[in-house]
């Protein structure tokens, strides 16, 4: 479904993604690895949790594990022979939410509820993180034609960035 999406872009916007740097095996390893991580934790926190609080305590699970994830691709910032990469910490999000999606069915089938409130404070620190990576990444994943390059590039000093 992510390829089709990404060939969609590709044809429609004029920007070539490469498929297998967003794709490759390191991410798929930090999917992978943040998965079963946070799946393991997940079981942990549903089966110490009271009742009425692990939904709540998996919620504070999700949010120290991505920013575990997401930190751990600021230090390898500061590491010889390792980069920062934007895209690292995506597969960390992403595998950390699916490996506690799990734990979480499970619970709202025990309590017979399928109801999650987001926490909206913790996006407006993780949107910031994540964009100072994208900033930081060393090896872009989307390239433009010429043409579009052109007017992202006006676009960017009418807005006033450059």
């Amino acid at each position: 479904m992510l390829f089709w999406l990404a060939l969609m872009l590709e044809r429609v916007m004029g920007m070539w993604l490469d498929v297998h740097m967003l794709f490759g095996m390191d991410k798929q390893m930090h999917f992978f690895a943040y998965s079963v991580v946070s799946l393991l934790v997940g079981v942990m926190v549903v089966l110490i949790s009271g009742r009425h609080v692990g939904k709540r305590n998996l919620s504070y699970a999700w949010m120290v594990l991505v920013a575990v994830g997401t930190l751990e691709e600021y230090r390898q910032y500061f590491v010889p022979n390792r980069s920062a990469e934007f895209l690292d910490a995506i597969a960390n999000l992403v595998g950390v939410s699916a490996g506690l999606a799990v734990p979480l069915v499970f619970y709202n089938i025990m309590q017979k509820k399928i109801h999650v409130k987001p926490f909206v404070i913790y996006h407006i620190v993780l949107i910031p993180l994540l964009l100072g990576l994208l900033y930081l990444n060393e090896r872009p994943f989307v390239t433009f034609d010429a043409p579009v390059q052109e007017r992202v590039e006006r676009f960017v000093a009418f807005i006033g960035l450059e």
